[in-house]
C-alpha cells in the first residue's frame, strides 16, 4: 500500500521484478538445453548460445508464465552445412532441434514454431532458436513459414535499449516493464517486442529521466498516434506490427488504438489528480490502468 504517487510507482516496479529463484531456474534450463543440443550437434566455438529477447534486455516481468524466455543456440556452420543449407533447411533444422530435445525431455510438451522450438516448462515457456553466426557479427535464424533464413542481431537491439536507459537515468527499462503490465491488463493486445520498439522510438532522443507518472502520461498521449503508424524493427527495418492488420472490418489495430485512447485519458486524469493534491484518487486511477501489481492507496 502507498500514500504518495512516487511511493506507489516504486512499489509497483518492485512487484514486477523477477525473483532470484526464477533467475536461477532460467539459467539452469538454458545451460541444460544447450548441453543437450551440443551432445548431438557441433556449436559455434566463439559463442555457443545466448539468452535473447526480453530476458537479455532485462524487461521480463514477474510472472514468467506470461512470457517466453528465448535462448539462441548457435550452430557451427561448417560442421552443419548439410543441415542448414538447401531447400527446406529452416524446417529441417527446427525438426532436428525438436527431435534432440524430445529425446532428452520426453515428458515435456513442445512444438515447432516459425522460428523456434517452444518447450512448455513448469513455470515458463522456453523458445529455443537455432542460429548461424556470420563474420559480420550478425546471425541468421530459420523462418519455416517463408522457407528462408532471416538476418537478426538481438545484441544490437539490447545495446540500443541499454543506451537509452542510461541516457534517461535508468528510467526506460522500468517504463517498459510497466507498459507490459498495462498491456497484460488489457488482454495482451500488443507483442512485447512491439512495445519495446515503440519505447525506443519515443525515447531515443531523450537525454534525461523524469518521474514515472509524468513519463507515462506523455507516452500514453503519443501512443494512439504511434499505433496508427506502421512500426519497424530499428535493426533490420522489417515491419513488426503486421499482426494488427487482420483484414477484419474492425481490426486488431483499431482495437488497440481504442485501448490506447482510454489509457491516454486515464493517465492524464491520474496525473492531474496528483498535481491538484488528490493523491488517493490518483493512485486509484493508476491502479485501474495497471492492474494487480500496482499498490492500493493507504
Amino acid at each position: 500500500m502507498a500514500t504518495t504517487v512516487k511511493q506507489s510507482f516504486s512499489e509497483f516496479l518492485s512487484n514486477l521484478e523477477i525473483s532470484d529463484r526464477q533467475v536461477e531456474k532460467v539459467s539452469n534450463c538454458h545451460n541444460n538445453v544447450v548441453k543437450t543440443i551440443e551432445s548431438v550437434l557441433t556449436l559455434n566455438s566463439g559463442g555457443k548460445s545466448r539468452l535473447i529477447g526480453s530476458y537479455d534486455r532485462k524487461t521480463l516481468t514477474r510472472y514468467l508464465s506470461e512470457g517466453d524466455v528465448d535462448v539462441m543456440v548457435v550452430l557451427h556452420y561448417g560442421n552443419n552445412k548439410d543441415l542448414v543449407d538447401g531447400f527446406g533447411s529452416p524446417a529441417r533444422t527446427l525438426d532436428k532441434f525438436k527431435k534432440i530435445l524430445s529425446d532428452e525431455y520426453p515428458k515435456t510438451v513442445m512444438r515447432r514454431d516459425r522460428n523456434c522450438v517452444t518447450m512448455q516448462l513448469s513455470e515458463f515457456s522456453l523458445d529455443v532458436v537455432p542460429a548461424v553466426k556470420y563474420d559480420s557479427g550478425n546471425y541468421r535464424i530459420p523462418d519455416s513459414v517463408d522457407n528462408k533464413w532471416i538476418d537478426t542481431n538481438p545484441a544490437k537491439f539490447a545495446d540500443l535499449i541499454t543506451s537509452i536507459n542510461k541516457n534517461t537515468n535508468s528510467m526506460v527499462v522500468p517504463v517498459i516493464k510497466m507498459l507490459k503490465r498495462w498491456n497484460k491488463n488489457n488482454g495482451d493486445v500488443l507483442s512485447g517486442y512491439h512495445i519495446e520498439c515503440l519505447v525506443y522510438k519515443h525515447y531515443k532522443g531523450y537525454t534525461q529521466g523524469y518521474t514515472y507518472d509524468s513519463t507515462l502520461k506523455v507516452f500514453f498521449e503519443k501512443l494512439p498516434s504511434y499505433l496508427r503508424e506502421y512500426c519497424y524493427d530499428p535493426i533490420t527495418g522489417v515491419q513488426i506490427d503486421t499482426y494488427l492488420d487482420n483484414n477484419a472490418s474492425y481490426t486488431l489495430r483499431d482495437s488497440v488504438i481504442s485501448k490506447a485512447e482510454s489509457a491516454k485519458t486515464s493517465s492524464s486524469s491520474a496525473y492531474d489528480s496528483s498535481e491538484n493534491g488528490y493523491i488517493q484518487s490518483s493512485i486509484e486511477e493508476w491502479k485501474s490502468l495497471f492492474g494487480e501489481f500496482f499498490p492500493n492507496y493507504g
